[in-house]
């Protein structure tokens, strides 16, 4: 009895120290630039996966997009409606997903944050990025309320600024929501370059929002997400043809009462030579790239010139 004792006594205190040290770190406020990552995804994306994953997720008639960087950092963007947040959650513990480094909600649309409620509340989250677009809606405020009751840090993005998580790729914020009237022009914008790979997520931009950016920023890009699930209010001719992607993703549901993708839009893709991808025909869509080449849905390897 008196050896199980001297064990015994050890074992508590080391608990209790465990137990202290955990709370300390859950109380900690991280800025963006030094956004923690979890470490041991990090470790084992850094030995076996030291490439570039973008997953579009079948949400339904929605967006939700995870990025996995090279150096195991993970990006949430938005979580699709509300009835799509458990199948995102399952989606992310498939995957491996212990938690998500930033969460990047690109407006404030039912469609695109309603899902993310129920990710904020189960998965742990290390930073929330809004687009600064403030909406008058029960799912906006209890998006709103959930990160605060979870203590979950959260900026409003800002035109033209990088996001710093990985040191080898170059994350930039082409449109954001600061003074603008309308969700859809209030949407997010991502330039992602990875090596010799580029995409750009469009989020629910609108044909005035592409303007704008095309004169603003090399938009050049090897895979668009399509804004707005494809309706005719986004991807302009001017606008394919700066961006001259050879891919693109267009997320939606087949019985959406909008009829997305419209036809319009979809004539001028096939016009370009562009290789569609939906998530209605598809389900998930990958894309994996080691900056070289571009692995789709893990069959085709398609080289990188630029």
């Amino acid at each position: 009895m008196k050896y199980v004792r001297i064990i015994f006594v050890p074992c508590i205190l080391s608990f209790l120290c465990f137990c202290l040290a955990a709370s300390a770190f859950a109380k900690q406020n991280f800025p963006a630039h030094t956004i923690p990552s979890f470490q041991y995804e990090t470790q084992y994306y850094r030995e076996y996966y030291p490439k570039l994953s973008i997953s579009f997720f079948n949400v339904g008639q929605g967006d939700c997009t995870l990025i996995v960087l090279p150096n195991g950092k993970t990006i949430l963007i938005d979580g699709g409606p509300h009835e799509a947040g458990e199948l995102v959650v399952r989606k992310l513990e498939e995957k491996k997903i212990g938690g998500i480094d930033l969460v990047i909600s690109t407006h404030p649309d039912i469609d695109h944050i309603g899902g993310l409620i129920t990710v904020l509340q189960q998965v742990p989250v290390r930073m929330v990025l809004d687009s600064g677009k403030r909406y008058n809606s029960y799912t906006y405020l209890e998006y709103i309320r959930t990160i605060r009751k979870r203590h979950i840090p959260f900026i409003f993005a800002k035109e033209g600024q990088y996001l710093p998580i990985d040191p080898n790729v170059v994350i930039q914020v082409l449109n954001n929501g600061k003074a603008k009237e309308q969700n859809n022009e209030s949407s997010i914008v991502l330039k992602l370059r990875y090596k010799h790979a580029d995409f750009l997520l469009m989020g629910d931009a609108d044909t005035a929002t592409e303007e704008m950016i095309i004169k603003r920023y090399d938009t050049h890009a090897d895979v668009l997400k399509v804004g707005h699930h494809g309706s005719y209010t986004s991807t302009s001719k001017a606008f394919l043809h700066a961006v001259n992607p050879q891919f693109a993703v267009i997320s939606y549901d087949k019985h959406n009462p909008y009829g997305h993708p419209h036809q319009v839009v979809r004539k001028r893709l096939k016009k370009h030579g562009i290789r569609v991808f939906s998530t209605a025909k598809h389900g998930d869509v990958e894309f994996v790239t080691d900056g070289k080449n571009l692995e789709i849905e893990g069959e085709l390897l398609f080289p990188l010139l630029k």
